[in-house]
Parts: C-alpha cells; structure tokens; sequence
C-alpha cells in the first residue's frame, strides 16, 4: 500500500493499471476463444472425400465436382467428355495418372458405373477412389503405384438420365448392358446402328486406346465374368478360354471385399460366378469388350440392396479391392516389350497364350505390352505379323505375390 492514501480508497493510477489489465485479459480470453471457435470450425469441415461419401450427388453436382477435382488435383488427373446422352447430359470421364493427357508406356485401366440408373453407389464410389488417390498418392504404396504406374480411368455415371428419372433402362427404355454387339448373335460383332447414344460413346472411347482390363459397377454382391451368354440360353457355365484368368480376377476383388464373403447364393467361400451359369443375357459390356476391345473385363455387383448403400460402408469395402484388382489386372499378369536388337526400335507384335485364341499386342510406339494371367506356368507366343519364321515362345510363370511375369523380347 502507498503512504498518503487512504486504506480502502486506491488511487487513480492504480485503478488505470487494474482496468488495463482486466482489459487485456478479457480480450486475450476472447481472442483465444475466437481461435478455438475457428480450430473447432476446421477440424469439423468436411473433407472433399467426406463430402463425396455423405450423399448421392445430382447429375450436375457431380459434373461440377469432377470439375473442382481436376483443379484441385491438377497434376495428375484431366477431364474428358466422350459423349452425351439421350437428352444431351455430358459423358465425362475421369483420368488419373502422374501425366495426364500423355500417351506412354503404361497400362491403360478404366472403371465404369451407374450403367443401370437404379445402381447409384458406383458413382459415388469412384469420385471416393478419385478423392483417396489425391490425398494419398505421394505416400502409400497402391496409390502410388497406380498414379505414377498407369493410366486409371473413371466413368462415373454411363446413364445419367436414368439416374435422373430413377429407371434402371435409358430415357429411351433401353437396358444398356444389352446394347452392345453379341459374340453369339453376330461373331463379327459389328454394330447394328441401333445403339443408344450412350453406348456408342462408351464404344468409341474404349476403342480410342488400348484397355488391359476393366470393371462395370452394378448392385447385388458378386463378381461376374464372361461368358454372359450361351447358344442355348440355358443359363449353365460357359468359359472363355481365358477362364482361370478371369476367375482369378474376380477372386481378387471378391477377396478384399467382405460383404463377398459366404454369400449363400454362390457356392464357395467367395462371392463369384460365371455370368451365364447365374442367367443369361446378350448384348453385355463386358463380353463385348473382352472379344472387340482386347480388355478383360468383369461386373462388379457392390450392394445387396439396389440404391440403398450406406456410402461410407460401400468406400470401406470397396478400396482395397478396387486397388487390388486394379494393379493384379495390370500388371499381376505378363508384360513386356517387344523391339528390334540392334536398335530398340519398337515392334508391333502378336502375343498368345497357352491354348487362348485372345490376342494380346506391343504398342507401336513403344512396343510394350500386358496380358492378364492367372498364377502358374504358362507358355507365350510372340509372333511378328507378315514376317516369315520371326516367331519366337517362352515359358514363363506368374508368381501368387501380385508382382507378374516379364519379357523382354527382341527380333533381328
């Protein structure tokens, strides 16, 4: 206490200092509890990923978040359009590689969904594994493999006006997975010219590069692979010549998947089957495209209740089969190069395998190529078309591991 002023009674300074200070300390509080406010607001924003998986986007919701995707992860991902629907709604597609838009020597992968307009999950789906590419692929092995190792692209919705008006067929009533050229009703698999204009794109784009492998995305939980079809329309189990192949694709998504486990419907431990022997169609995607476009491809049946995924749940399921099944297609399987020794000028080849009439071959402008093929010994023709006796066969074995087998193959 001061000499000279009375007890009980402080002194002006001493009540300027004691109300600066209450002052201070208020507006420190109020500062710290505005930044808090503001962590709080943060950390509660959701994620582009958790937006995606928070609800099922309209068709321009989506179009505009593929958009704001190619700007906010420009370096490795481009939007393009392919085509338009019945009533003119854009066709986009999505490609995700460490140079996007640059013809390389990498596989080439795609992912189709929402074909049907009552089988919505895949749309969200695949904007999920867009968005978990972004975010992860400077760090974790899968995603960096397939960002810097391919060519991935994703389609999210083939059937937007379907969506729209919730009809599984096309503004035109068509089911689009029977629009497609038939191996069994023409084996020239010519179009018809009555295509839906869906289709047509759908077509064009996949025959615009070489596909290795692919997956349809449709709702009941099960792996289905060709043949889709039979002469007799019985619906019984009929094989490709690539069979065990495409059987062990399906087992690898099916595997990493656990709602396709001990499903009663399909016998055996993992929820996959011949797509003729569940029941026949014809006019599919994916035996159109295994016989004209060279592209293994396998329909993927995500939810047992059609339009009714928890989004969250379907994403957790689902990543690590579509990175699985992905990277096993691609290069799981064989791949090479094919090129002239003396000056490693690239040569467009013919590679066969075993007994299969399917035919794989080296790109012209880098002449590498890639087969799926399931794990085992297997023996590969490499034939250079229009040259007399410049064939050559190898013996090779796929390992289990999901690494694949490599050639490298040259010719005088």
């Amino acid at each position: 206490m001061r000499a000279g002023l009375p007890v009980g009674r402080p002194g002006r300074a001493t009540s300027a200092a004691s109300v600066l200070a209450v002052v201070l300390f208020s507006s420190a509080i109020a500062s710290e509890a505005r930044q808090l406010k503001l962590a709080a607001g943060a950390a509660a924003a959701p994620s582009p990923l958790d937006t995606v998986l928070s609800r099922y986007f309209t068709n321009d919701e989506l179009v505009a978040h593929m958009k704001n995707f190619t700007q906010r992860c420009s370096a490795i991902s481009k939007l393009h359009l392919i085509g338009y629907s019945v009533r003119k709604v854009p066709l986009y597609v999505l490609e995700i590689s460490n140079r996007p838009g640059v013809e390389e020597a990498k596989p080439n992968f795609k992912y189709i969904a929402n074909m049907h307009g009552t089988e919505p999950g895949g749309r969200q789906l695949l904007l999920g594994l867009a968005e978990w590419l972004c975010v992860n692929h400077a760090t974790l092995p899968a995603a960096k493999r397939i960002v810097n190792g391919m060519h991935l692209w994703l389609m999210p919705t083939m059937n937007p006006d379907g969506y729209a008006d919730q009809t599984y067929e096309n503004a035109n009533g068509i089911n689009l997975n029977r629009d497609f050229p038939d191996p069994i009703e023409d084996p020239s698999m010519l179009p018809t010219g009555r295509e839906q204009p869906e289709t047509k794109a759908v077509m064009a784009w996949v025959q615009s590069r070489q596909f290795i492998a692919s997956a349809n995305m449709h709702e009941v939980c099960v792996v289905n692979y060709p043949w889709d079809g039979t002469a007799s329309d019985q619906n019984v189990y009929n094989a490709t010549q690539d069979d065990a192949t495409f059987r062990h694709l399906a087992t690898v998504y099916a595997r990493h998947n656990p709602q396709m486990h001990n499903n009663p419907e399909f016998p055996g431990p993992l929820s996959i089957t011949n797509g003729a022997a569940w029941y026949v169609i014809h006019g599919g995607m994916q035996d159109w495209n295994y016989v004209k476009a060279g592209c293994f491809e396998v329909t993927l049946e995500l939810w047992n209740i059609k339009g009714a995924a928890n989004l969250t749940k379907l994403f957790s399921n689902n990543l690590d089969s579509m990175t699985a099944y992905a990277l096993t297609s691609t290069f799981g399987g064989l791949r090479g190069t094919v090129k002239q020794r003396s000056t490693g000028k690239p040569l467009v080849a013919k590679i066969t395998v075993d007994n299969s009439t399917f035919v794989t071959r080296s790109s012209k402008a880098f002449g590498d190529f890639y087969r799926p093929l399931a794990p085992g010994k297997h023996s590969v023709t490499v034939a250079l078309p229009g040259r007399a006796g410049s064939v050559q066969t190898f013996t090779v074995t796929v390992p289990s591991n999901g690494t694949g087998a490599q050639l490298a193959v040259t010719f005088v």
